[in-house]
């Protein structure tokens, strides 16, 4: 019985040291896992691991005035361009002779700049901006664009010219405010000084009636991108080897006078044409 016991006793000692071995591992593997689950979650916002932060509004592209699109706003400083703003609302609606922008409509745009200094693009449901500047704006419009142009007279009077370019052709409308009242000139041209006679040569060495007569109906084309001039040029086909005895010139620079409220000549050339 004693060998017998001894032998027991020996064989459970075994067993003893091997599962005691079995568990040291498996504590160890536990101990190891669980290290490597314990996570520090970072706080939201926190970058000291150096990623760099995104932008959380993506900025558009900036115009010539100084106003940023994001996305479906267009920002407009209602400070900084307040004038053109206030003319906009006073224009009569056949100032849009190609486009309908109601009063209402215009109102609904003007308050939204003037709370926010930003609008909606779905605000002007069918003209995209251009441009906007303190003295000139752009619109296009479905198959055009549609401009405004303020020139700043002496007396404190505002000359608003407003330029429907559709296709090929552009319809004028000239305008005088004036302590917010405004006044239309009906022959708005002749502030222009009569521009297709101007061309005309007095003293002409050949017969030119016919290519006077062309005048009345050729395209003309109106440059309003400097705040105090205009320029006038005539379609491709008008060119100096043709027309040089007949007319001085094919473009006509003008230069707002601030005391006559006119535009005057600064000069006639011939600019160069390329044929279509």
């Amino acid at each position: 019985m004693k060998i017998f016991s001894a032998k027991y006793d020996s064989k459970m000692q075994r067993i003893s040291g091997r599962h005691l071995g079995f568990f040291s591992i498996l504590l160890a593997l536990i101990f190891i896992l669980g290290a490597c689950g314990h996570v520090t979650t970072r706080k939201t916002g926190d970058n000291s691991a150096g990623i760099p932060k995104k932008d959380s509004v993506k900025t558009g592209a900036i115009d010539r005035g100084g106003n940023t699109a994001i996305k479906d706003k267009v920002s407009i400083n209602f400070t900084q361009h307040k004038t053109l703003l206030d003319l906009i609302l006073l224009l009569p609606d056949d100032a849009f002779s190609s486009w309908e922008w109601k009063p209402e409509d215009r109102l609904k745009w003007y308050n939204e700049i003037k709370a926010n200094n930003f609008y909606s693009d779905a605000t002007t449901k069918f003209s995209k901006q251009k441009y906007f500047e303190p003295d000139r704006a752009g619109f296009m419009i479905v198959d055009g664009i549609w401009s405004i142009n303020l020139y700043h007279a002496t007396d404190g009077s505002t000359i608003v010219i407003t330029d429907d370019h559709v296709g090929d052709g552009h319809t004028l409308n000239f305008y005088e405010v004036r302590s917010n009242k405004l006044k239309e000139y009906k022959e708005g041209e002749s502030m222009l000084s009569g521009f297709r006679e101007t061309l005309k040569k007095t003293d002409p060495v050949e017969h030119c009636s016919e290519k006077f007569d062309e005048l009345e109906d050729l395209i003309f084309e109106y440059d309003f991108s400097k705040n105090d001039k205009i320029e006038i040029e005539s379609s491709w086909y008008l060119v100096q080897e043709s027309y040089g005895n007949c007319l001085n010139g094919n473009a006509i620079q003008y230069r707002f006078n601030p005391q006559t409220k006119k535009f005057d000549i600064e000069k006639i050339y011939w600019k160069p044409k390329q044929r279509e």
